[in-house]
């Protein structure tokens, strides 16, 4: 699910983008939770790594740039939109690599189009899964993957909101999950290092308590990787 923040101190313009950003992503088959809210502090306080965010820059508690710089230390590839009056704060929008930048009131027809070119940009950040047991299609964020299991005949997808069996190979996961963070520790299963809380010579333990085996084969070459993973972050 793709988490959207929308942060304006105006509670019409907030309504309005609200309304044509979930009509674009319901029509294109984005699963999202979009955030509407008037206080950057709300936004702040919550802890959301948020993938796409429309921040005015001009606001009373927080401005929109201090606002986008504490939401890239969540996800350094959130896609930013900046909405204000003030084209004065135009060149530390686009240092912080804003997609886009729109003055008020926006324009429909170009929203739509920074949209694509948003959604273009993050889209390597989700993969479209098939359940096995009853052909159900599902659009996943692949930071919300904790780990894919093979059980048996069976090929697990757990993700932060549950779990789902999948047509998907485990071959296929292997082939199309991103290798700097996705480790082969077992056999049987594929972890996402985001969500090791700690981890011993032979086991990891995740965040939500569960404890993943590593290989003996494996447990060599996993600790370099994991030391060379914790440099990287």
């Amino acid at each position: 699910m793709f988490n959207v923040l929308i942060c304006d101190d105006e509670p019409q313009f907030v309504s309005e983008l609200h309304i044509h950003v979930k009509k674009y992503m319901d029509e294109r088959g984005f699963p999202c939770r979009i955030d509407a809210m008037q206080s950057p502090t709300h936004a702040l306080e919550n802890g959301t790594a948020y993938h796409l965010a429309f921040l005015d820059i001009q606001m009373d508690d927080l401005d929109g740039i201090s606002l986008a710089k504490a939401l890239k230390q969540r996800n350094s590839k959130i896609a930013l939109f900046f909405v204000t009056n003030y084209n004065k704060y135009q060149d530390d929008a686009m240092d912080l690599r804003a997609l886009r930048y729109f003055e008020k009131p926006f324009d429909p027809v170009r929203l739509y189009a920074g949209l694509d070119k948003a959604m273009e940009y993050i889209s390597g950040t989700y993969v479209d899964v098939f359940s096995s047991v009853n052909g159900e299609h599902r659009r996943t964020v692949i930071d919300d993957i904790e780990y894919i299991m093979r059980d048996n005949r069976r090929v697990v997808m757990v993700t932060k909101d549950g779990a789902f069996t999948t047509k998907q190979s485990f071959d296929w996961w292997l082939e199309h999950l991103p290798s700097a963070f996705f480790c082969h520790v077992h056999n049987a299963f594929l972890v996402n290092l985001h969500y090791v809380g700690s981890y011993s010579y032979t086991e990891l333990n995740l965040t939500d308590s569960i404890v993943i085996p590593i290989a003996s084969r494996k447990q060599a070459a996993f600790r370099k990787f994991w030391f060379d993973y914790l440099r990287r972050r």
